[in-house]
């Protein structure tokens, strides 16, 4: 059963089996979501196809200088360092992937070879500046994807955003709340179609294919800052007995519905080119949190607050505790429908 988010503000529903088509599944986010979105896809190629990175470093940014520690590194290094020199260190970032692949705490990194990225800095980004955004790209040919398969835009003078074609939404060149500005140009569509090519042009959404559900069920660590409800867009296709692809989308730091309700999930354009080319979207949610984890701003984990007791955070293997929760959502969307 499926129940619209309108009529479920009260009562969240048991995330459905969807027979979802779990070796296509993607993913993207924005920011502290773009970070995620590189840490789920490098994690769990084996099931992925592609990514859409939007103001994100580096896998493993956080761990680029040792003498840091991992907050520092994400603070700096990894969103506006003073130069080129002291931003990710890509090649040491790559190696350290490569062992990480080795010993089996992320998947094989030739899975990625086949794979469709993109990757997108706006030239007024000042939070996560191109600086940065640039060793994204450099990553994922250190590891092996084509660079003819991954789109990098540098094109368009955009703040620190999720970017849309709807003029309701925050000017194009600035940085503010709720992070989703009008630039004229769909980024949701960019990313899909860069990804899934050959798209159909959106439809209307459903209202009643956009559901909230319990995203506790999936979380066994306390540290995640996870909220106990997230959101699914499950077009009519995808409800009716067609095997349909996963996107999982990110929002980042202060984006989470606890932040700015519904925009992210139901506003940035993603689920009307769902609607069209049956595809499942998935918005898991992080809330605030003032202590045990430190997280105020809602971000996604990228330095290792989700693993507060350990000498060696773990946030970006297949154990990580956001990633291992995210990964039983898609696994419970592929379930057979019952």
């Amino acid at each position: 059963m499926l129940l619209s988010v309108a009529s479920a503000e009260a009562q969240t529903v048991k995330l459905p089996a969807c027979g979802a088509e779990i070796r296509k599944t993607s993913v993207s986010g924005l920011s502290s979501g773009a970070f995620m979105t590189s840490q789920l896809y490098v994690a769990f190629s084996e099931i992925m196809v592609g990514a859409g990175i939007v103001a994100g470093g580096p896998y493993l940014c956080a761990k680029s200088w040792a003498g840091n520690s991992l907050l520092v590194n994400a603070t700096t290094t990894c969103m506006h360092p003073l130069t080129a020199g002291s931003g990710p260190n890509t090649p040491l970032l790559a190696r350290y992937a490569a062992t990480l692949a080795e010993y089996g705490q992320i998947a094989p990194l030739k899975n990625l070879e086949d794979d469709r990225i993109y990757i997108f800095s706006g030239t007024r980004d000042e939070i996560v500046t191109t600086t940065v955004v640039n060793q994204t790209r450099e990553f994922f040919k250190a590891v092996g994807v084509p660079e003819a398969s991954i789109r990098y835009d540098r094109s368009i003078a955009a703040g620190h955003a999720f970017l849309t074609d709807d003029d309701t939404d925050t000017a194009c060149a600035l940085t503010r709340s709720p992070y989703i500005n009008d630039c004229d140009f769909s980024q949701a569509g960019a990313i899909l179609e860069q990804i899934y090519p050959g798209l159909k042009s959106p439809a209307r959404h459903r209202d009643d294919s956009l559901i909230a559900f319990d995203q506790e069920e999936f979380i066994d660590s306390p540290y995640t800052s996870m909220d106990d409800t997230a959101y699914a867009y499950v077009p009519t296709a995808c409800r009716s007995g067609k095997s349909c692809p996963v996107h999982v989308v990110f929002h980042g730091c202060r984006q989470g519905s606890h932040f700015i309700g519904d925009q992210y999930y139901a506003r940035t354009g993603y689920n009307r080119l769902a609607e069209a080319n049956d595809l499942i979207m998935l918005y898991p949610q992080v809330r605030p949190s003032s202590a045990s984890p430190l997280n105020p701003d809602g971000c996604w984990d990228f330095w290792g607050y989700s693993s507060p007791d350990s000498p060696t955070p773990d946030y970006f293997t297949r154990n990580a505790p956001q990633l291992r929760a995210i990964h039983k959502m898609i696994a419970r969307l592929a379930e057979p429908r019952s």
